[in-house]
């Protein structure tokens, strides 16, 4: 996409558009997009990343028209993404990531940059990978961990035996006993459906939490899978009754490592949950381990993601 310039921070947003001009301190980014998957992968791979956040079409998913932007640059052979964003009508630069691979002279290029582009000292990284840290801090700052991340080896979910695995394998039975219970990959065919689903669960969240459970990302990650290279993202969704009743998306972070990225199912299917979760494990056993991300803080979803035994 061609973007038009502007020539001072104050003027680095198209009104019309709210889309970042890319010059000033912004000169040298671009739009991050579907075409900068076997790069970005490339750096991934180098600077063997662990974080959920580093899965590529997350990142995607981050990007939301007259809202952010995800920007990408190169420096000294590392990939820097960025988060433009409006606040208070005011554009704002973040460090989404640090460097991939972490090297902490990139990551105070980025600081400088992104403090040039705010007029003050406001930059901060938003996502560090733990092993990162030192590295991190050695180019001046502070870190304070945010989430802890569930980590499963999907070989661990095959015959779902012994005491630790009870209460998966029991909610698991309850789905199997069901009628006419289906497991199918994600095709397109299938969109409209989780759409519905996903509309569904909307409702039923805000009504429990008060919030929308992230739905925007999920929906922007449907977006995504028809698009997006096979390696960077597989899907799978679980029929009942002929009904879809849950689907899931992840793909690769790196060579050993996915992502389970996304996961809706109807609450209505008593141990719906721990069967989608399972089942998706299984169909991403050509990976070492799979990053489930966090708990969100919330006590029913800590509780499922525990009761499948995390390796880390």
């Amino acid at each position: 996409m061609e973007l038009a310039i502007a020539p001072r921070n104050s003027d680095a947003v198209d009104v019309a558009r709210s889309e970042p001009l890319l010059s000033g301190a912004l000169d040298g980014l671009k739009l991050l997009s579907v075409d900068d998957y076997l790069r970005y992968q490339l750096a991934v791979e180098a600077g063997k990343q662990e974080s959920w956040g580093y899965y590529f079409p997350f990142l995607l998913t981050c990007t939301r028209p007259g809202r952010s932007a995800m920007l990408m640059a190169e420096d000294n052979d590392s990939i820097c993404i960025f988060r433009w964003r409006l606040r208070n009508g005011r554009p704002k630069l973040e460090i989404m990531l640090a460097p991939t691979p972490m090297d902490p002279a990139v990551l105070r290029h980025c600081i400088e940059r992104a403090n040039d582009f705010n007029a003050d000292r406001s930059a901060r990284v938003l996502r560090v990978d733990s092993k990162d840290m030192a590295a991190v801090q050695a180019a001046g700052l502070r870190v304070r961990p945010r989430k802890e991340q569930y980590v499963y080896a999907p070989e661990n979910y095959r015959q779902l035996s012994g005491k630790k695995l009870y209460t998966v394998r029991r909610n698991v039975a309850f789905v199997e006993k069901l009628p006419d219970v289906e497991v199918r990959p994600f095709a397109p065919e299938h969109d409209a459906a989780c759409r519905r689903l996903l509309s569904r669960w909307r409702d039923e969240h805000r009504a429990r939490h008060g919030t929308l459970g992230g739905v925007g990302t999920s929906r922007r990650a449907l977006d995504l899978a028809s698009i997006l290279p096979a390696g960077a993202m597989r899907g799978e969704v679980v029929l009942v009754d002929g009904q879809l009743a849950a689907f899931s998306l992840g793909g690769q972070i790196r060579s050993g490592l996915a992502c389970y990225f996304e996961r809706k199912c109807d609450s209505a299917i008593r141990g719906l949950s721990y069967f989608s979760l399972r089942s998706f494990l299984l169909k991403l056993e050509d990976f070492e381990f799979v990053n489930d991300s966090s708990d969100a803080g919330r006590a029913g979803l800590r509780q499922l993601k525990h009761s499948f035994r995390p390796v880390r």
